[in-house]
């Protein structure tokens, strides 16, 4: 691929991703008047899963988890690339500190974390910026942070090292996404096919394939965990019966922005089906900056 067509490649996901966001806004808005978690209140939309020792379930487990026994210099300088409205960053800064910057390409979700930052008066600690991640970062950070993020590039090599360029040597990136198995069956390709379809993942990489980005950035994986095992599933039958309905619901939006609202819960039926088939992986991968 060319460099013109490389960057042609990026614009127009850049645009689909946008979009999608600004729908899934409107229908995480909505939830909220008509289910228990939406992730509005939250400010995040992260897997809600169980706390392995407490048995807590909620969004931020996943924090936890994700930076567990990793060692933080005091005030670490936090980038948080694909921030959606924040939440990550607002709960994260009362654990470990430090200053952030966030960078999203909705914005959406870039007003709503920006009023959130000005809510709690954290505009000297928490920055946001309308980018992407695939655009050069000023700075020098110690952790850098992509959840369910990452999956949208369409270049993972190429993201991945312009997040290690931002690293300062000994600095960590913290990536955690849904990757499908080795070795994925044949018989369910078409199952991976729509999830990457509808949310508008082209790439969609397994743990080998982020792997083999991280150590070509010069990031040396410390910690590999799939985190699967701690998701609530729904019976497969459920999932079957909703992902025919929106199907339905799709179809007849198809040429409407409306139709991404469906679309965004096939997706999310069919990974979850896909975790239940025990091939698609919810893992996070820590990778250290040589030097």
């Amino acid at each position: 691929m060319t460099e013109v067509s490389a960057n042609a490649a990026r614009t127009t996901q850049l645009r689909k991703v946008s979009s999608y966001y600004r729908w899934l806004d409107r229908w995480v808005r909505w939830n909220r008047i008509v289910r228990r978690y939406s992730g509005y209140d939250s400010m995040t939309v992260h897997r809600l899963m169980d706390d392995p020792v407490t048995g807590h379930n909620g969004p931020f487990v996943l924090h936890n988890l994700m930076l567990e026994g990793l060692k933080l210099p005091e005030n670490p300088r936090v980038l948080d690339a694909g921030c959606g409205y924040g939440g990550t960053a607002f709960d994260l800064i009362g654990k470990i500190g430090g200053t952030w910057l966030g960078r999203t390409i909705s914005p959406i979700q870039i007003d709503r974390a920006r009023e959130e930052v000005k809510k709690r008066g954290l505009e000297d600690r928490i920055r946001f910026e309308l980018k992407s991640y695939d655009e050069p970062i000023e700075g020098e950070f110690d952790l850098a942070i992509g959840i369910e993020s990452m999956v949208h590039s369409v270049n993972p090599n190429a993201t991945v090292a312009n997040i290690a360029r931002a690293l300062k040597p000994g600095g960590t990136f913290v990536l955690v996404d849904d990757m499908p198995i080795e070795n994925f069956p044949k018989e369910l390709a078409g199952d991976l096919d729509i999830v990457r379809k509808m949310w508008r993942c082209p790439v969609m990489p397994t743990e080998r394939g982020w792997r083999a980005a991280f150590e070509a950035a010069g990031l040396e994986i410390e910690h590999s965990r799939d985190l699967s095992k701690l998701i609530y599933h729904r019976p497969v039958e459920e999932m079957n019966a909703l992902i025919k309905r929106d199907t339905r619901r799709a179809s007849w939006l198809r040429w409407t922005g409306l139709r991404m609202i469906p679309e965004a819960n096939i997706g999310g039926l069919m990974i979850e089906r896909l975790a239940v088939d025990g091939v698609l992986e919810y893992r996070v991968l820590r990778g250290r900056k040589k030097g």
